[in-house]
């Protein structure tokens, strides 16, 4: 398993985890290390909003309860529409540029490797991009009444 944050201004580290995720590990791994302590040393004068996929590990009643006890804020997401969280598009990069990898990643330690090396090569003018097209998306999603969209 995969995780990444990332915001208008930065990007958090890179986190994988061996193995299926439980919200415990998601506890343990992400949340308690990178996220709150991300949040809680935040430049800005407010908390950054948080935002997950809904996926379950991020759900689970301890997750939930953590979230609210450190005073996290979290963004409403609906569960159907991968094509408007601008990480997705993040991991489009980073799966092109791991599968354009000469020798190509033979083994799960290359391929870890591999995506903390092109993690830090996402530039912050390329997330700026996709942040910055969020109310365009948006806007498109509107017009096809939550249909198909070009992205």
């Amino acid at each position: 398993m995969v995780w990444g944050c990332i915001s208008h201004d930065c990007k958090l580290d890179l986190v994988t985890i061996r193995g299926n995720l439980t919200g415990d590990q998601f506890l343990r791994h992400v949340m308690e290390p990178v996220v709150v302590t991300h949040f809680d040393n935040h430049p800005l004068a407010t908390r950054p909003v948080y935002m997950d996929d809904n996926a379950r590990p991020h759900r689970s009643r301890a997750v939930v309860d953590y979230l609210q006890n450190n005073a996290v804020t979290t963004l409403p997401w609906p569960a159907m529409s991968p094509d408007l969280n601008p990480l997705e598009h993040v991991w489009d990069i980073l799966g092109r540029r791991i599968q354009a990898l000469q020798p190509p990643v033979q083994t799960l330690r290359e391929l870890e490797a591999a995506l903390y090396r092109e993690w830090l090569q996402v530039t912050r003018e390329q997330i700026r991009r996709l942040t910055g097209g969020m109310r365009r998306r948006v806007d498109a999603v509107i017009r096809a009444r939550g249909g198909f969209t070009r992205y």
